[in-house]
């Protein structure tokens, strides 16, 4: 596959049927070095599927998944990681037993490829990575919390912050805003943002709130009953009209 230098995942006719039914069809799509792009559609569109059949969480029917230029369709999820392409979740859900700096330590050790020795005799192992990558999220402060007993936006910080410890070129997100106030979701987006600026990573989201969707995407794609309706910018989005009547609506 000849490759754009700028087109860092492509998606050509991926599909998913889940007995009979076509969960994701045919859809194709290409995601931009550095740009931030949300995927909206009603509920049962296909989103969440779509962003697990990327990573391999959920095996294609048919179709291809290509990053940076290579053909990444039946590797393991663990090997998506390793080649810089995270989804919250995917590394690692919270140990809601575990501080959130052993949280953020076991990803370190992950990324290291040390899995075997999750917490070596060393006080100090990793201590400077863990607490710069808490400081990605602001949550240095935080790092003796038992991770289950933060808040729901806490959480969702720390998540991002495992994630991040991968180091990601992309990193994939499925409704980063879901369950906290307006105000709290408009500040996860932009730390999303800084980070993604800081370290030249691309974002895929998930999201229902149009208000953050419009605020903070490049491109916005649409999708309906399994299906990529249509790509194209905010400012189009919003006043196209098939979109605004079938998938959103009304006039935004």
């Amino acid at each position: 596959m000849s490759r754009n230098p700028n087109v860092i995942l492509k998606t050509e006719k991926l599909t998913r049927y889940f007995g009979a039914l076509k969960a994701v069809s045919d859809v194709s799509l290409e995601i931009m070095e550095e740009e931030t792009r949300a995927i909206i559609g009603p509920n049962g569109a296909g989103k969440t599927t779509l962003l697990d059949l990327i990573v391999n969480r959920t095996s294609p029917t048919s179709g291809k998944v290509y990053f940076n230029g290579k053909d990444i369709t039946n590797n393991k999820p663990f090997n998506i990681v390793r080649k810089g392409m995270c989804k919250t979740f995917q590394v690692s859900e919270l140990f809601p037993l575990l501080t959130v700096f052993e949280n953020v330590k076991i990803a370190c050790i992950q990324k290291k490829g040390d899995v075997f020795n999750i917490f070596p005799k060393s006080h100090n192992y990793l201590r400077d990575e863990v607490m710069n990558v808490l400081g990605y999220v602001n949550m240095q402060h935080m790092k003796d919390e038992i991770a289950g007993e933060l808040s729901y936006g806490d959480q969702k910080r720390l998540e991002i912050a495992i994630t991040l410890a991968m180091q990601p070129k992309i990193l994939l997100l499925d409704e980063p805003t879901a369950g906290v106030a307006r105000q709290e979701g408009y500040d996860i987006m932009e730390m999303i943002n800084k980070l993604a600026q800081e370290f030249h990573m691309t974002i895929l989201f998930i999201e229902h709130d149009m208000d953050i969707v419009f605020n903070y995407a490049d491109k916005i794609s649409v999708m309906n009953e399994g299906e990529l309706v249509v790509t194209d910018t905010p400012e189009k989005i919003r006043n196209n009209e098939f979109v605004q009547n079938v998938y959103l609506g009304g006039a935004l």
